[in-house]
């Protein structure tokens, strides 16, 4: 079955820090999509630190850029039928990002 990953992206622009009320509400949203497509999610998912590094020619900077209008906060890795049945898993997703769904190539 072909596999895709989710790469989730957030605004750069700082934002509030969610109240605790918010954040169970939020955790508990991920946790009943998690619940409900378990089946589908590869394991190996997660989410990212802010910070990192970028190498482009040979030159590695910190990264990503601040002059980046989306960050990658998260990925996901599911197995899915096809294009359409993975979006249709990303629709479900909680809201608050922006989902890219790439499908793997399956050279490795």
């Amino acid at each position: 079955m072909p596999k895709f990953l989710f790469i989730f992206r957030e605004s750069a622009e700082s934002r509030r820090q969610p109240s605790p009320k918010e954040m169970q509400a939020l955790q508990t949203a991920w946790y009943g999509w998690m619940q409900k497509f378990g089946s589908a999610i590869v394991p190996g998912g997660d989410g990212l630190k802010p910070n990192g590094r970028v190498l482009k020619e040979g030159i590695v900077s910190d990264g990503p850029y601040v002059e980046a209008k989306e960050v990658i906060v998260s990925f996901t890795i599911i197995q899915a039928e096809n294009y359409d049945a993975a979006a249709e898993i990303a629709r479900a997703c909680p809201p608050g990002h922006v989902i890219e769904i790439r499908e793997f190539a399956g050279y490795a």
